[in-house]
């Protein structure tokens, strides 16, 4: 294990390096929902069919979920700025190379290594905030970064159909790869920060962390952790994945774009609740939020198929991920030591994907079958099953 790694964790982060992540989050994403903006023109400029670009999307994934742990052990061993500086230069060289690519084969091939580039910003995102001591203003900090990521799913369609009208989908990846080429400038550029002292009359953070769940032993710890990412994915991934499908059966494709922006803007809004009106709220108080806007969403989208209803389980679903998974993102990863933290959000995040790309198939299958109110009550009762299961690991918390 080198130095490097075991000071990373216990340094402040400056507004420079804040900015940095800011941009890696919400780049990261943008390179996800440009894909589905350009399908049609990518499968026009190539004369194929759109299944065939449509696999670029799959790669990615793939490449993103089986990176996530990498990334992780390599952040807990080389430190998080190193390791997010590399995987943002290789990133944009994947990126570039999407721009001049001459077809469908290497688009796929592009995309997984695109997906496996960006999967660095996860496991290094939660490390750079284990530099802030301080519970609450590490919560902010990663609500902030995933308000810039949900921005970014807002803002993506939009300017990638504005740069496709004005140039060409090239362009669109050329742009892309020099804003995550110029964030890992951020991060280079970037000064070391001073160690952290401790506030008169407060301990220190003990080194080797809070002991496993109920004192066990730490692969009950990591199993821990895949367990609640498992059980995110499916009540908090699949869920808005099932609205576009939905949507198709009730005879309103139209809206469908509405709704995919709204969820994220909800996202937003959950942001705006963290940092003002809730944001002295108990753990387990914020924890019982989500949950309540999960299931409240989930069961409106049970009874009722109509296009104002799920626009409104769109927005209720955002604001239910971003109160649960920042409240998560927040403690989790300390069930473990600090040298295993990257590792623990990136098995948390690869789990949530994972899960839920095995999900979505089976539960879209079951929808276009009419068991909707099925699907839909069910995943009621997997945002319930997380709440209590999240609620009980929040008992370590305090």
């Amino acid at each position: 294990m080198s130095p490097q790694a075991s000071a990373e964790p216990v340094r402040h982060a400056p507004a420079g390096r804040t900015s940095a992540l800011r941009w890696a989050a919400a780049l990261g994403n943008a390179d996800w929902y440009v894909m589905g903006q350009l399908i049609a023109v990518l499968a026009t400029a190539w004369r194929t069919d759109v299944t065939t670009v449509t696999a670029g999307i799959a790669a990615y994934s793939l490449g993103n979920g089986c990176a996530l742990p990498l990334w992780g052990a390599a952040a807990d061993r080389h430190g998080a700025r190193r390791v997010l500086r590399t995987g943002l230069l290789c990133a944009a060289l994947a990126s570039a190379a999407s721009a001049v690519c001459p077809g469908p084969a290497g688009w796929v091939g592009l995309r997984l290594a695109a997906g496996a580039c960006f999967a660095c910003v996860t496991p290094c995102v939660s490390l750079f905030c284990e530099a802030v001591p301080s519970a609450r203003e590490r919560h902010r900090a990663l609500a902030g970064i995933t308000a810039a990521a949900a921005a970014a799913a807002v803002a993506t369609p939009l300017l990638a159909m504005l740069v496709v009208r004005v140039g060409s989908w090239r362009q669109a990846f050329v742009l892309l790869a020099l804003l995550v080429a110029g964030t890992a400038g951020l991060l280079r550029v970037d000064r070391p920060a001073p160690r952290l002292v401790p506030a008169p009359g407060r301990r220190p953070l003990s080194p080797a962390g809070p002991p496993g769940p109920a004192g066990g032993p730490a692969s009950a710890a990591y199993w821990t952790v895949v367990g609640v990412g498992a059980a995110e994915g499916v009540a908090l991934l699949t869920l808005p994945a099932l609205l576009a499908p939905s949507l198709a059966l009730s005879g309103t494709p139209a809206v469908t774009a509405l709704v995919a922006a709204l969820n994220p803007v909800g996202v937003c809004g959950s942001t705006v609740l963290l940092q003002g009106p809730c944001r002295h709220w108990h753990p387990t108080a914020l924890l019982a939020l989500g949950g309540v806007l999960g299931v409240a969403g989930a069961g409106l989208a049970a009874v009722s198929p109509g296009t104002f209803a799920l626009c409104s389980v769109a927005v209720l679903l955002g604001l239910s991920w971003g109160c649960l998974h920042t409240t998560l993102q927040t403690w989790l990863p300390r069930l473990l030591p600090p040298r295993a933290r990257a590792r623990a959000a990136s098995l948390f995040a690869a789990s949530a994907m994972l899960t839920s790309s095995l999900t979505i198939p089976f539960s879209t299958s079951m929808l276009l079958d009419g068991a909707r109110a099925a699907v839909f009550t069910t995943g009621a009762a997997a945002c319930a099953g997380l709440t209590c299961l999240a609620m009980a690991l929040a008992r370590r918390w305090t």
